[in-house]
């Protein structure tokens, strides 16, 4: 992400497709799909993503995925703090606002930095 600008959703997503090599393809497909990133659109696949990594039950693959999801994580965390204001309505809507309602929430929330924590209803 860039110094001294405020993070785009390109670049949100250029930074999480660096985390995640599965959210690279996602990202390709989606593109493919809608001929354009369409950011709320593949904040739902990002979700999808981190979910599928924790609730993994098999000790290797939490492992395993434990970097991944650090990085997602901390990508939205980065972009909390200097992302331009639809990048950060993406991450608090589709993203924070989302999670919310998952199943896998408690697995997830306390993995939360403080500025995506700080989108969480009620926070």
């Amino acid at each position: 992400m860039r110094r001294g600008k405020r993070t785009n959703n390109r670049e949100l997503a250029d930074s999480l497709c660096a985390a995640s090599t599965v959210l690279l393809e996602a990202r390709k497909a989606h593109v493919r799909s809608f001929g354009t990133l369409i950011p709320h659109v593949f904040m739902s696949e990002v979700l999808a993503r981190v979910g599928s990594c924790v609730r993994s039950r098999d000790a290797t693959a939490v492992e395993d995925r434990r970097a991944e999801v650090a990085g997602i994580l901390e990508s939205l965390e980065s972009a909390m703090a200097s992302g331009d204001r639809e990048t950060r309505a993406v991450i608090s809507i589709s993203f924070a606002g989302d999670a919310q309602l998952e199943p896998f929430f408690a697995l997830l929330e306390p993995l939360l930095g403080p500025n995506v924590r700080a989108q969480l209803q009620g926070a």
